[in-house]
């Protein structure tokens, strides 16, 4: 059986780690690094030295668990980590600074952790299938949380520090994996995945961000990071500007472009090898990347004086 962790240890972040990079912003570009390499990794950092606001998306050729999806938001004594499989003793863990620890160390079968300190928190756990994970953290007051998965090595991680966050993963395919972490507040994230090795992780610090990526079916890759406010991102690989998928309970979420980015005539389509970054920095950014087709790379990099 898996096991189950509650823990209070202390969140320690160290510097991570680095990965092949084929399009790519450097750190004397911008106090910000991306890179973007079809079929490898989608990393997107804030590039401060250490892990926060840090969003990771590893992939592997071969495919299977041992890839990495990895959100880290916020800073020193503020912030949270949503993972999965950094480690082959940690499948998925969401983890906040003040001590608050849910993890779910790998083992052969599902599994689900739950960990709300505040008020009015809600989150929804749902799980059909074979070797699945999921770990839940929420700190504050109001936030939501839902993950539902079925079939396969789907594994979700989330973790929310603030107030009036929501924060939604669908998964519903083969080998998917996914990471969230907010810090702040009326911060929104959505992830939906439907279909072959697809990875994503999301990281916000500030208020009022919106952050969405659907990938639909191929060896997608995508990576997120904002910090401020009232940023909108937007990554869709094969999905077209809308998407909608179903969870287990019947719970819809029909999602399309934050209002203020405009994309026409993107409609779903083949999706394989594509990989994406986005960093924005700073207030009121907007940004918007779809890729259909093959081997495709994208990064991108915004930030306000």
């Amino acid at each position: 059986m898996k096991k189950l962790l509650m823990t209070t240890t202390a969140l320690l972040m160290t510097v991570g780690m680095a990965s092949a990079q084929a399009t790519q912003t450097g750190a004397g570009l911008a106090p910000a690094n991306a890179s973007a390499e079809s079929n490898t990794a989608a990393t997107a950092s804030q590039d401060t030295g250490s892990i926060f606001n840090e969003s990771l998306a590893l992939d592997t050729a071969g495919g299977g668990n041992d890839d990495e999806a990895s959100a880290t938001a916020g800073e020193s004594g503020n912030g949270a980590r949503g993972r999965v499989n950094l480690t082959n003793a940690i499948t998925a863990q969401g983890q906040t600074t003040s001590g608050i620890s849910a993890t779910v160390a790998q083992q052969a079968a599902n599994a689900n952790l739950q960990f709300q300190v505040g008020n009015n928190n809600q989150a929804v756990n749902m799980q059909s299938g074979s070797s699945q994970e999921s770990a839940t953290v929420q700190e504050g007051e109001d936030n939501d949380a839902i993950i539902s998965q079925t079939d396969q090595g789907n594994e979700a991680a989330i973790a929310q520090l603030g107030n009036l966050n929501k924060s939604a993963i669908f998964q519903n395919g083969f080998d998917n994996a996914a990471a969230t972490a907010q810090v702040g507040t009326e911060n929104s994230s959505i992830i939906l995945q439907d279909g072959d090795h697809n990875i994503a992780a999301n990281s916000q610090f500030g208020n009022n961000n919106a952050a969405m990526t659907f990938q639909n079916d191929g060896d997608n890759t995508a990576a997120q990071v904002q910090v401020g406010d009232d940023n909108m991102s937007f990554i869709s690989q094969g999905g077209g500007d809308t998407n909608m998928l179903s969870a287990i309970d019947g719970t819809m979420r029909n999602v399309a472009i934050p209002v203020g980015l405009s994309v026409t005539g993107a409609v779903a389509g083949a999706a394989t090898l594509n990989s994406a970054a986005s960093i924005q920095l700073g207030t009121a950014n907007k940004s918007a990347i779809i890729q259909q087709g093959n081997g495709n790379q994208a990064v991108n990099y915004q930030s306000t004086p």
